[in-house]
């Protein structure tokens, strides 16, 4: 069936009788001119160049070469003289075995179409050929330059293979012959190693998923110490799924060493390259893996000659330099040294039994003066926190003693303005004085109390004054007159 660009529209070709449908009479005596729609007119021009111009091989160079996000190719073909838009359907893209790039020449078969809604001529693309190199030889070329950029075949990242692995996991298909040379091969050679097969498909649309996944199942388990992949020979088709992307890139990031055994000698396949090693054939992929038993009884059987060669020169050795010792001056004193050490060990034996009689006394000793320790334990554990109490305590009191000084000096500094403003000199300095009798200590608070002719000492605020009484005058009391009277006539008639 075939395939037209989105918003295409097929058609058959019109008849005559359907192109002279709908038109209308210039009038009644003209005759209309015949004319179609332009659908109509496009469908019969794609009509007429699928019939003159069948599908074709177009041999040019590509040119912008871009694929939609649909999967659709649009792009050209050139070459000297000319220009041919062209595009690709997604599923056809999908197809391709090798990358498309602008400026490629390849042939390119398609047929001619007109898209309807442009109105514009493109040459619709069904299969892409290189020129001068097969399809699967240039995807090969293509894939094998970006893996070796990205290192993966680099001999750096090459593994030695283990000398004689217990465990083989072996990649093939169950019924090829390829299986059956490899456990021929170990059979004969190491018949105690314990051999995995994962079979898989080696050829066909879906050989290289299960090739790939077989070899992650080995390296994700590390069930093996080593993965033979292996297929028989065949053409490049046949070995098409040992060059895929997953294929390598499974076999070169293995946790397992890997050996890729895959057609005959002539053929090179990418695992080949990313695997650690490379046999020729299934075959020699076994050999590699595990010695023949000969070759390893014959090793073993040199190495034990070996051995006993060198014992035997050692032996002689040693015999020649203690025939040359014991006629020596160090080897007649001998003797006389063994003796001497007999002595020292016999007294050493002696001090160390006495030593071990004692040792009960110095266990007991030793054990009164732990108990002491343990028994003194608590109160040199609670030290420390005693100290810290006494300190606080000590800051405790200090603080109190600090606030009742500070108190004490207060109330001393309050009594002592106190006194002081009770102090008689304070009263003296402003004039006053303070009078005494001659030898009475009393001060005289009332003139009554004296007499005239009474020695007198007046206090002042500097120094003292000796006075003698001439005259009083009492103060009179109210309301007492007659008795002040009295007292002043019986004051002078006191004798003197």
């Amino acid at each position: 069936m075939d395939r037209f660009p989105r918003g295409f529209i097929r058609r058959r070709a019109p008849s005559r009788d359907t192109l002279t449908e709908g038109l209308l009479p210039f009038g009644a005596d003209e005759v209309a001119p015949a004319a179609v729609t332009v659908s109509a007119f496009v469908a019969r021009i794609n009509g007429a160049l699928r019939g003159a111009v069948p599908d074709a091989w177009v041999r040019g160079e590509v040119g912008d070469w871009k694929v939609w996000s649909s999967g659709h190719a649009y792009f050209s073909l050139k070459d000297d003289a000319a220009c041919l838009n062209a595009m690709m359907w997604a599923d056809d893209v999908a197809r391709l075995p090798f990358r498309v790039e602008s400026g490629m020449e390849l042939l390119a078969r398609g047929r001619p179409d007109v898209y309807a809604r442009s109105g514009k001529l493109s040459f619709v693309v069904s299969e892409l050929q290189p020129v001068g190199l097969g399809a699967l030889q240039l995807a090969f070329e293509q894939l094998k330059a970006r893996l070796s950029a990205e290192g993966l075949f680099d001999l750096s990242r090459k593994r030695a293979l283990p000398q004689l692995p217990r465990r083989i996991g072996v990649v093939t298909s169950r019924s090829g012959a390829a299986v059956r040379d490899i456990l021929k091969v170990l059979s004969s050679r190491f018949p105690n190693a314990h051999v995995t097969i994962y079979p898989v498909a080696v050829q066909g649309a879906g050989a290289a998923a299960e090739v790939a996944h077989a070899v992650e199942a080995f390296s994700r388990t590390r069930c093996v110490d080593v993965v033979i992949v292996a297929r028989g020979g065949g053409s490049k088709e046949d070995l098409h799924a040992f060059n895929d992307e997953r294929v390598v890139r499974a076999v070169a990031r293995s946790a397992v060493p890997t050996i890729s055994a895959v057609g005959h000698e002539i053929d090179i396949t990418l695992t080949d390259l990313a695997a650690d090693v490379r046999a020729a054939t299934p075959s020699q992929a076994a050999e590699l893996v595990v010695a023949r038993r000969e070759e390893l009884d014959g090793l073993l059987s040199r190495r034990s000659r070996e051995l006993l060669d060198r014992m035997v020169i050692r032996l002689s050795g040693a015999r020649t330099e203690l025939m040359s010792l014991s006629g020596s001056r160090g080897l007649g004193e001998l003797p006389s040294r063994v003796r001497s050490a007999h002595v020292a060990s016999t007294t050493a034996r002696r001090d160390l039994l006495a030593g071990m009689r004692n040792l009960p006394a110095v266990f007991n000793e030793r054990l009164m003066k732990a108990d002491h320790e343990l028994r003194s334990w608590p109160a040199r554990a609670s030290l420390g926190f005693q100290q810290s109490r006494l300190e606080q305590e000590f800051r405790a009191l200090t603080d109190r003693m600090a606030a009742r000084l500070a108190s004490a000096r207060e109330k001393a500094g309050l009594s002592s303005g106190q006194l002081g403003a009770l102090d008689p000199l304070r009263v003296l300095a402003r004039g006053y004085a303070v009078t005494f009798r001659d030898t009475d200590p009393r001060p005289v608070t009332d003139a009554a109390s004296v007499a005239v002719d009474d020695l007198l000492r007046i206090r002042l605020a500097h120094g003292e004054l000796r006075a003698r009484v001439v005259s009083t005058t009492p103060e009179p009391v109210p309301g007492l007159d007659g008795a002040n009277d009295e007292m002043t006539k019986a004051r002078s008639e006191r004798p003197e």
